[in-house]
């Protein structure tokens, strides 16, 4: 990577997260030139991976979707020119992901494929397979009613409002009337961040129809995504600057002109786009350029719950790997966010990260559950490594809860543990700059669904967002919101024209 910014740029992307990686792939690609400033000294955002005692652990990417051929994923990857440089590994075909409940012995399995789907839940559930196929409908048309995700010809997505203003519980209720089977298929609810009374059916179904359709992990670390969109966008003649933390963007007459970092470097550009989070975005932009109403109503917007995550190391072929994700919970109840701090944890999502040494046993475990940030409140003044005793025991006391927690359900899980860490949700957010470490970013809402949704266009001409805060968060997610934020300079058909090509 380069040494130092020049001084002008067709477009300036702000934030290294995978948003800002494929912005800038798809435009170098276009040529544009293009300069990518990353205010830590690791790319990736959500999408890094770090070692611990030798051992890979992901930051945020757990597993990802739709790469088989012809899927979607499968074809904005092939677009971005990374697709045959990745590792990766199918899950389990008949359950890439189970979900259970304590004083239950099943473990509901997902499987893939629809029919595939339905048929081991059915199993499950007998007498519900109607059902299950009127859900496994529903969600399909809820997810091509989105353009970007079927590739249509046309930008019009009318379609999608119905979608955008059901409640994913509501729904859930309507396609079955047995309890446990509405829990189950809500089970991959820490996926979204669900929320019973807020979440659209629409984000829901994005999630778990595209993992149903094939799922797949990553082998070796989620950075090689983010290392290969690097070199990608080095080849096409593009600039990335880490250490590169933007302080101020100005201008005048309405229009951004440059990035001021903070050792006071300015980068000008004629166009910027933001992979941060709206708020951080607005908040860096001068008071004459950006009305502060706008400002107030981007700052108010709610986000979704942060994660406390447990990154443990196992001792050597001590613990199997699990070609598949847990999600437990402690009652029959998957929407969990507004859990009672006394009886946390009450759930966690499990996986064993894919490494090319075994895919027989287990080098590292991934254990993540629900943490608001009142939790961590406290030390919200304090920085990495620099929060005191109280947190160090405050993290430990809730690492001791969680695995006590995994070990009543998975005996042995415990004995198996060499050394672990954690983070919680201020970790996540000196890392990835999302406010109160949110793990997805703004929390939609299908009683006032666009209040909830953010444009790629700015209320500055020349000032675009992209990442996880637009339509939808996840790989897929973002792939499609990049594309929509670069449309806006391309043009809409010409890159689905492209897109429909591979």
């Amino acid at each position: 990577m380069k040494n130092g910014p020049s001084e002008n740029y067709d477009v300036v992307v702000v934030g290294a997260g995978l948003g800002g990686l494929l912005c800038a792939n798809i435009l170098s690609h276009e040529g544009f030139s293009v300069c990518v400033l990353e205010k830590n000294n690791r790319i990736g955002g959500s999408i890094q991976s770090f070692a611990r005692n030798g051992v890979i652990f992901n930051t945020g990417l757990n597993f990802t979707e739709s790469l088989g051929e012809g899927e979607t994923l499968n074809r904005y990857f092939k677009y971005f020119g990374v697709f045959d440089k990745l590792k990766i590994r199918r899950m389990d075909m008949d359950a890439f992901e189970k979900i259970s409940f304590n004083g239950d012995p099943v473990e509901y399995p997902f499987a893939q494929g629809k029919h595939n789907f339905i048929e081991h839940l059915s199993s499950c559930f007998p007498g519900e397979r109607r059902n299950l196929t009127a859900y496994v409908e529903l969600m399909e048309k809820a997810c091509n009613s989105f353009p970007l995700f079927s590739l249509s010809e046309s930008p019009n997505d009318s379609g999608k409002h119905k979608y955008l203003t059901s409640s994913a519980f509501d729904t859930l209720k309507g396609v079955t009337a047995d309890y446990k089977l509405q829990q189950v298929l809500a089970g991959t609810n820490s996926l979204y961040a669900g929320v019973e009374d807020s979440t659209p059916f629409y984000v829901h179904a994005l999630i778990c129809y595209s993992f149903m359709t094939s799922a797949w992990r990553l082998v070796d670390g989620s950075s090689q995504l983010a290392v290969q969109l690097a070199r990608k966008i080095e080849d096409f003649g593009g600039h990335i600057f880490k250490n590169a933390e933007v302080d101020c963007l100005g201008g005048a007459n309405r229009t951004i002109g440059f990035a001021r970092l903070k050792d006071g470097t300015r980068i000008n550009g004629k166009h910027f786009i933001s992979n941060l989070h709206p708020s951080l975005t607005v908040n860096l932009i001068e008071d004459s350029l950006s009305k502060r109403g706008h400002r107030q109503r981007i700052n108010s917007m709610k986000n979704t719950i942060g994660m406390f995550t447990l990154y443990v190391t196992f001792k050597e072929e001590s613990f199997p790997y699990l070609n598949f994700n847990h999600h437990h919970f402690a009652e029959v109840n998957t929407w969990t966010t507004g859990y009672r701090i006394s009886d946390w944890p009450t759930h966690f999502m499990m996986y064993t990260p894919a490494v090319s040494r075994s895919e027989e046993w287990a080098d590292s475990a991934i254990v993540i559950t629900y943490m608001r940030y009142e939790e961590v409140e406290q030390w919200a003044h304090t920085a990495v490594g620099r929060r005191g005793e109280s947190y160090l025991e405050f993290k430990n006391q809730k690492a001791g809860k969680l695995i006590d927690f995994v070990e009543r359900k998975l005996p042995g899980f415990k004995g198996s543990i060499k050394t672990f860490h954690t983070s919680t949700p201020l970790t996540y957010r000196d890392y990835t700059g999302t406010p109160e470490g949110s793990a997805y970013g703004i929390l939609k809402n299908w009683k006032d669904p666009y209040a909830g949704l953010v444009s790629p266009r700015s209320r500055i001409s020349n000032l675009l967002y992209t990442g996880q805060n637009l339509n939808m968060h996840g790989i897929l997610g973002v792939s499609i919101g990049s594309v929509l934020t670069c449309s806006e300079l391309l043009g809409y058909d010409y890159l689905i024209n492209k897109l429909k090509s591979f």
